[in-house]
């Protein structure tokens, strides 16, 4: 009797850690882009307020970008987990976007050739 109270603990051990790692938590669900975001961008020093629309559904999401220049068509865009990338082809240039999400904000930089920036975005 003496000899299974020692080795009892010592099994109760074994068998609480035989279970493996805890469970990995759950993915986050996967991004859904669609929707109206106040942005910001921020080029080479200068603020320019913007809001970016985006519609459709996954594999076939579009949008516009509307700013005190005017409007552009938003297209190219794609969701791989938390990042979404997508161009905005404006009369003066063809910019490049990658965004990072993180809830109902994003943040990411743009490339347009010569020039680029980073942009910042919260859904409203």
């Amino acid at each position: 009797m003496k000899r299974l109270m020692t080795v009892l603990p010592l099994v109760l051990f074994l068998a609480a850690c035989s279970g493996g790692p805890p469970p990995e938590p759950p993915a986050p669900p996967p991004l859904d882009p669609v929707g109206v975001y106040d942005c910001w961008l921020d080029v080479d020093g200068m603020e320019l307020g913007a809001t970016l629309t985006i519609s459709g559904t996954p594999g076939a999401y579009t949008g516009t970008v509307d700013s005190e220049m005017g409007s552009a068509p938003v297209s190219d865009v794609a969701v791989d987990g938390m990042e979404m990338t997508f161009a905005v082809d404006t009369p003066d240039m063809f910019v490049f976007f990658v965004v990072f999400f993180e809830g109902d904000t994003f943040t990411g930089e743009f490339d347009a050739g010569e020039m680029g920036g980073f942009i910042s975005g919260k859904k409203r």
